[in-house]
């Protein structure tokens, strides 16, 4: 999950739409893959996208999270990736 903004709750759209997957049951790949950033804090927003292509940290960050949902990918199609309490009966099914 990466999520940029420009001025606030770039934090807070993260932890929104992490817990709306896990809602769905989806599977974490682990923090290493969860970002949220500002890239050019209170600039224009039409001129923001210079600043995204110098922001060469996250760059790197966008692709260690990316390379951390590889390997979890890697790992869940492998049987190697354990997901506690996966055969537990939902008591409140939707």
């Amino acid at each position: 999950m990466i999520v940029h903004g420009d001025t606030e709750g770039a934090e807070t759209l993260r932890r929104n739409l992490t817990d709306w997957a896990s809602d769905m049951h989806l599977t974490a790949a682990g923090a290493s893959a969860e970002l949220d950033r500002y890239v050019g804090y209170y600039e224009p927003y039409a001129t923001s996208h210079a600043a995204l292509d110098r922001d060469r940290a996250f760059q790197d960050e966008s692709r260690n999270a990316t390379l951390t949902l590889a390997q979890a990918i890697t790992a869940k199609r492998n049987g190697s990736l354990i997901e506690a309490g996966l055969g537990l009966k939902d008591v409140r099914p939707k």
